[in-house]
């Protein structure tokens, strides 16, 4: 079942300029956070981010929407087929009101899959139909008009009878949340999510669940568990498909010492088990309560660059490190803004001849996004520097390679959306905060 979402460009498309600053793209008169940023192998980008619908306005006002943790959102996205020149009118992507579960550290995903096909995860609220109490549950959707419409939901994750509510924040039974996604050249999308089913006040870690489409979305197979426990339950997982189509996938582990440690394994092409997660090199964070941290990455080859906020450092914030031996192991982590009171939400983002790293960082007065540029040797190329985003608070920053090499970015800013582009070379990146 298809339902239409027209995107229109055109008149009603939205200029971009590459060097004039950043446009707004969600509507006048709504509250958007948690952009999300893709782009597919034509060149096509979308920008997702979560609306704030006006049940959840209610509800907020009534006090139930945060006395059950219940999110009342909505999907938008706005694609540009133009390279990012432009984009069309922003459209809904659910179907029904009430049911996505967004937060900007539990966000919605998008990818774009080498046929054009967008693929969107996201956790849903549902209310388990023989307990009568509510459930997060893991749900996906496609696009194979380029975005015209979306096709009907699917949850992928199994509505166990398993009810944590008397332990699981917010009051819900079972949460499978924090969902990360991919699409890999040989057409397979991947979700992964963390999963509470095999919970327990003794063990209060999560499992990691995913389920896999081998013909780009069209079908899945059922949820099968890759690790059985030992994950943050609460901080987002990040994916990134490989050019041989294995996946290389962050998540927080918990350790024995009670310890959580930004990690990234890898999960073969065509399936099996995934590899042993390696940490990342930072220091190890020892916290008894949820970081909401997600570990970002950009690989290719034996390259992996990734960053993350760990307050296990001296130094509490967003660090970056890398590897060059296919993840085996990692430099020791760096601090990405020493100078700043807070820097935190990294993305990243890689070309054929730099990394661009951005976070939201607070040197005084409000927040502001910056940037760094690093070579392909993890060496920091130029100064930090900051986006020109007006006085409002600026944050969430997302990242895209463009097909012309240059980057797409995207932020919250209060509660809109805005997008910009970054040049491809550090020089240029850095004239732009002049």
């Amino acid at each position: 079942m298809r339902f239409a979402r027209p995107l229109t460009l055109g008149i009603a498309a939205i200029a971009i300029s590459a060097t004039a600053g950043a446009e707004q793209i969600s509507p006048a008169g709504h509250v958007a956070v948690g952009p999300d940023l893709a782009v597919n192998a034509k060149g096509e980008i979308a920008l997702l981010w979560i609306d704030r619908s006006q049940e959840e306005k209610q509800h907020a006002a009534g006090g139930s929407a945060h006395d059950n943790h219940l999110s009342y959102t909505d999907l938008y996205v706005a694609i540009s087929r133009d390279g990012g020149a432009t984009f069309g009118t922003p459209a809904k992507i659910n179907h029904d009101a009430g049911v996505v579960w967004g937060q900007t550290v539990s966000r919605p995903r998008i990818v774009g899959s080498a046929s054009g096909t967008w693929h969107v995860s996201y956790s849903a609220n549902e209310i388990h139909p023989s307990v009568g109490k509510p459930a997060l549950t893991s749900h996906y959707t496609r696009s194979t008009d380029g975005a015209v419409s979306f096709e009907a939901p699917r949850r992928l994750s199994t509505l166990t009878d398993s009810d944590l509510s008397h332990m699981i924040h917010g009051g819900f039974m079972s949460a499978a949340a924090f969902a990360a996604i991919t699409a890999t050249p040989d057409d397979s999308v991947h979700v992964m999510w963390v999963d509470t089913r095999h919970m327990s006040a003794e063990a209060s870690a999560g499992a990691l669940y995913t389920a896999v489409s081998r013909d780009g979305g069209k079908t899945f197979s059922a949820d099968q568990q890759l690790l059985a426990s030992d994950v943050c339950p609460c901080c987002q997982m990040v994916a990134a498909a490989e050019a041989d189509s294995s996946v290389l996938l962050s998540l927080r582990h918990i350790a024995g010492d009670g310890t959580r440690q930004a990690t990234i394994g890898r999960i073969p092409a065509g399936g099996g088990k995934m590899s042993t997660p390696v940490a990342t090199g930072g220091a190890p964070w020892k916290i008894d309560a949820c970081p909401l941290k997600p570990t970002v990455i950009a690989a290719r080859g034996d390259k992996i660059f990734t960053a993350v906020y760990n307050g296990g450092e001296d130094n509490p914030g967003v660090y970056f490190s890398y590897s060059t031996d296919g993840g085996k192991t990692y430099a020791r982590a760096v601090a990405a803004h020493p100078e700043a009171r807070v820097s935190d939400a990294p993305a990243i983002a890689m070309n054929d001849r730099f990394v661009l790293l951005a976070w939201h960082g607070k040197t005084d007065g409000a927040r502001r996004v910056f940037t760094r540029m690093f070579d392909l040797a993890g060496k920091p190329i130029g100064a930090i520097t900051e986006l020109p985003t007006g006085p409002e608070n600026a944050q969430n920053p997302v990242i895209a390679t463009r097909a012309d090499g240059k980057f797409q970015i995207a932020w919250q800013q209060a509660d809109k959306v805005f997008i910009t582009v970054l040049p491809a070379a550090p020089t240029e990146v850095a004239a732009l905060g002049k």
